[in-house]
């Protein structure tokens, strides 16, 4: 890997917190050290990619399943490998790029953005990425795409 997306690596796996959710090796939500149970989260996903006029996504998630509040807009932490090729993002499609994704990350999610999401997991404080840290953590998931 390049300097850059080791850099990447770091930040995902400390100071954007990417790694709290995103299990490695396999960069998803199964739980080490089995890898036999995997995480639902409540990170706020918005209905669109507009971080400036958020609305909250309607789909239940989780809950529609399992009809307990702890579930409500939870979802399952999918794998970030090969998702610089699999775009759009997030369980609705509402991220049309990795860009959007980092952004709404380091804004806290929804309820960073202001949305009312009492149980939302993901942390509502804003990570404080500079532009080249994001840059950084892009090139990262971009070193997780397999070759063909």
């Amino acid at each position: 890997m390049s300097d850059v997306q080791v850099s990447g690596f770091n930040l995902f796996m400390g100071k954007a917190q990417c790694g709290t959710c995103h299990f490695a090796p396999l960069f998803n939500g199964l739980i080490p050290p089995f890898y036999a149970l995997t995480e639902f989260e409540v990170i706020g996903t918005t209905a669109t990619d507009d971080l400036l006029n958020p609305k909250k996504d309607p789909d239940n998630g989780r809950m529609d399943v399992r009809a307990t509040p702890y579930y409500e807009a939870a979802f399952k932490t999918p794998t970030v490998r090969n998702a610089a090729v699999t775009g759009p993002y997030m369980h609705n499609g509402a991220f049309s790029s990795l860009e959007k994704v980092i952004d709404f990350y380091d804004k806290g999610g929804g309820a960073g953005l202001g949305l009312d999401l009492p149980r939302q997991t993901l942390s509502p404080l804003p990570l404080n990425l500079t532009d080249q840290e994001k840059k950084d953590i892009i090139a990262f998931l971009h070193a997780l795409t397999d070759k063909i």
